[in-house]
């Protein structure tokens, strides 16, 4: 199975969060998440990513994006802000899926709140059950890489 997981660095905080699949195929926010204020070192970074990927799901129902909350309320809601636009605004953010032991960790381009975060496939690094230390650094590598 598929698990999808983010981290972000938003004004020096890092924020991991997990993703679910819809029913409907999407991939949305699924209100697990962790803010790891200050420096965080390697280990620190994998071991929240594990925890945002164990928390991915498939199949959960599909919610009413036009009439309800925005699935990353929650995040916003935490941060202390007002809409995702804000929250892009000066974000990095890597994009880390799991399938089995096979780990993918790639950086991202940020198109604003009106394109999201695009990936940058081309420097996406391919990892082998990494423990946490190992994600952590591969996590650091990418949002260096991230723009």
């Amino acid at each position: 199975m598929t698990r999808l997981a983010a981290l972000d660095l938003r004004r020096g905080r890092y924020v991991a969060h997990s993703s679910s699949l819809t029913t409907d195929g999407l991939w949305i926010a699924n209100g697990v998440f962790d803010v790891l204020d200050g420096p965080a070192d390697d280990r620190a970074l994998g071991a929240a990513v594990h925890r945002m990927l164990d928390a991915s799901r498939t199949g959960v129902p599909t919610p009413d994006l036009r009439g309800g909350p925005s699935p990353f309320a929650p995040v916003l809601d935490a941060l202390g802000l007002r809409s995702y636009a804000t929250y892009a605004k000066g974000t990095r953010q890597v994009d880390v899926e799991r399938d089995a032991d096979a780990v993918l960790v790639s950086p991202t381009r940020n198109g604003g709140a009106r394109e999201g975060f695009v990936g940058l496939t081309e420097h996406a690094v391919r990892l082998t059950d990494p423990g946490d230390e190992e994600l952590g650094a591969a996590l650091r590598a990418a949002l260096d890489r991230s723009h």
